[in-house]
């Protein structure tokens, strides 16, 4: 199937409670098809998009940031944002989504997953788990050190992090990482709104 066909409406403003329908309409579709599902793992064409933008922005939308009267729509291209927030009044705001991701080992798994139905356990890493938590900590501080250095004036950039993998499933105290992530970030001088 071709992603723009089944994304053809991906971009079109939607408030909150139309974002989550749509959400959970494609997510349950992609779920129930082998085929949008194994192109959703590769994150192929407009599933990137969707998975990295829209779902971001879908979260953001069910938030007390975003008024329930207002509109939200991702933009693809490679202007300085990915996705606008309509205000009822006609303000429009900018907002960049940044995220430390594993991108050559989640292509391996989604290709071995689609294969065969499991991935590969990695094994090479012998760092005990407080050295990786430290270094996970570190990708997410380079990876938003990178956006620091762009001109992000008039866009609101927002880090996203998940936990799940290097803290949740390990019993690792999310909050207290999160909230020294926290205090490093603010170490950083972005050229940012927010």
């Amino acid at each position: 199937m071709d992603s723009n066909q089944f994304f053809h409406d991906l971009e079109i403003y939607r408030t909150p409670s139309v974002m989550k329908d749509y959400f959970e309409s494609k997510r349950t579709e992609i779920l129930n098809q082998t085929e949008l599902t194994q192109l959703a793992r590769l994150k192929i064409g407009k599933f990137k998009i969707f998975l990295e933008e829209f779902y971001p922005l879908y979260l953001l939308s069910q938030s007390d940031y975003v008024a329930d009267d207002a509109e939200v729509r991702i933009v693809d291209g490679n202007q300085s944002y990915d996705g606008l927030i309509k205000s009822a009044r006609g303000e429009i705001s900018k907002v960049e989504f940044t995220e430390y991701l594993e991108g050559y080992w989640d292509n391996i798994d989604a290709k071995l997953l689609n294969a065969r139905g499991y991935s590969d356990i990695r094994m090479r890493d012998k760092k005990d788990l407080k050295t990786r938590t430290d270094e996970f900590m570190d990708k997410i501080l380079n990876n938003a050190s990178k956006k620091a250095k762009k001109d992000y004036r008039g866009v609101n950039i927002i880090i996203l992090v998940n936990t799940l993998e290097y803290l949740d499933i390990w019993g690792f105290d999310r909050q207290n990482f999160i909230t020294k992530l926290i205090e490093r970030l603010r170490g950083l001088d972005f050229q940012a709104d927010s």
